[in-house]
């Protein structure tokens, strides 16, 4: 149940009033200019599936903190908004008297993915006053593909969670999904520690209203599940906090995450994603696929989904190929 929410080898197409669609494989992107947020669906067989929650992107946000003022960027009336559109990659960015902010997107893809499916997000802060300034970022996401199961979220070590927790990004926590069910192979994969990610320094997994209402910081609450009666029920979102560091004037900070597909081992650059010719990517694919099928002739119990699920992707693999 939902709530009232308050007062470059890429298609690029216009969706409406402000807002800008960019696909690439099996993932879209689109920016929202009038409410400065950005929404994410899938591509699972032939249907757009929205990773996050798709009535109103402005539940998702990004805020950005200078010294005792937290800005949640596209709502404060203190900057300048305007959309860049590079090589390769595209993004929003802010820029007030005392301090640039940019929100960038580049394509990339899952390591053993085949196809484009996930996205790097990077967001830069630069102290443009003439005084030093305290800065940090956090990241909510509005997540809903768990909340019809009541799996809401999963990590490596744990297959569910539904109530409030803190996480500590780490070896053992890498990324947290949104999956529709325990079994799924697609949904939500945000990563915050790993190879070329910026580690978090939490991650809060609590009711959407109530973190959409924090100034910054939240306390855990872990007797409370997803819901904050009366209005805001079976309603989960994920705050992603980053650390607190000090610049000077003319000085940057920087955090990057991954956002995408289901992928354990993590994404790729997208430098290294386009060195990539799709053609070794469709042989890598397959011969993981063939591999897997030689272990399954050996045991015993089987899972006829799996068998399914491979010979999906064959079937894929050989509709590519044969399409060019």
């Amino acid at each position: 149940m939902r709530r009232a929410v308050p007062a470059f080898l890429v298609l690029l197409v216009a969706v409406g009033v402000g807002a800008v669609e960019i696909s690439r494989g099996d993932i879209r992107l689109t920016l929202h200019e009038s409410s400065a947020r950005f929404s994410v669906d899938l591509l699972v067989n032939g249907e757009w599936v929205p990773l996050l929650y798709p009535d109103d992107p402005r539940t998702s946000a990004l805020d950005v903190r200078e010294d005792n003022r937290v800005h949640r960027m596209g709502d404060s009336g203190r900057f300048r908004q305007f959309v860049v559109q590079r090589e390769e990659e595209v993004g929003f960015v802010w820029t007030s008297a005392t301090m640039r902010v940019e929100q960038l997107f580049r394509f990339t893809r899952g390591t053993t993915a085949d196809r484009t499916d996930a996205l790097q997000i990077s967001v830069t802060v630069t102290n443009t006053g003439e005084r030093p300034m305290s800065t940090a970022v956090r990241l909510l996401l509005d997540t809903h593909l768990g909340e019809r199961s009541n799996v809401h979220f999963a990590t490596p070590s744990t297959p569910r969670f539904n109530r409030e927790i803190r996480l500590d990004p780490g070896p053992a926590v890498p990324y947290i999904r949104s999956i529709p069910d325990a079994g799924s192979v697609h949904g939500l994969q945000v990563m915050v520690f790993g190879s070329d990610v910026t580690p978090a320094k939490a991650v809060v997994l609590a009711n959407w209203k109530r973190l959409a209402d924090s100034v910054w910081d939240y306390t855990v609450h872990e007797s409370r599940n997803f819901n904050r009666l009366p209005f805001s029920i079976n309603d989960s979102a994920m705050l992603v906090l980053y650390a607190e560091e000090q610049i000077g004037p003319g000085q940057s900070y920087s955090v990057v995450t991954y956002l995408g597909n289901l992928s354990s081992d993590g994404y790729l650059t997208p430098e290294t994603a386009a060195l990539i010719p799709e053609e070794d990517r469709l042989l890598a694919r397959l011969a993981q696929i063939v591999q897997r099928i030689n272990m399954l002739l050996d045991e015993t119990d089987v899972d006829p989904g799996e068998i399914e699920r491979l010979q999906a992707e064959l079937d894929a693999i050989s509709g590519q190929v044969r399409g060019r």
